[in-house]
């Protein structure tokens, strides 16, 4: 599964999930200062996992429906921390990404919430 990752993630962050074997785009990358409306209405968000330390997305998606992606992993650990979020991303990522969901990851653990009816394409 391929990752579209927020440009707010860490340098170090996106490196490390590289280094792990993950097919990404960084969008600092690809299209920096696209807003979070504009990365939601790609035409392949539905087939993507988005990593991202805004929570915004949670708002587009559960109440302004706005189209999902395959699945989101939002972190809210410090950017100071980019080691710890990358090991605790890759964990997730390789426990598996449920699909249709947002996953929230802190320092103590993870929860999901299945996104709305009808938000995801995927």
């Amino acid at each position: 599964m391929r990752l579209l990752v927020d440009e707010n993630m860490h340098r170090v962050v996106v490196a490390r999930l590289r280094q792990a074997g993950f097919d990404l785009e960084w969008i600092r990358d690809t299209s920096s200062g696209a807003t979070d409306d504009e990365i939601l209405a790609r035409p392949d968000i539905p087939t993507l996992i988005f990593v991202t330390h805004d929570r915004d997305f949670g708002d587009l998606i559960f109440n302004k429906a706005r189209t999902a992606p395959y699945a989101v992993l939002y972190t809210r650990l410090p950017h100071r921390l980019p080691n710890l979020t990358a090991d605790l991303l890759i964990a997730q990522l390789e426990a598996g990404v449920p699909a249709g969901q947002m996953t929230t990851i802190k320092r103590d653990g993870s929860r999901t919430r299945p996104f709305p009816d009808g938000a995801n394409n995927g």
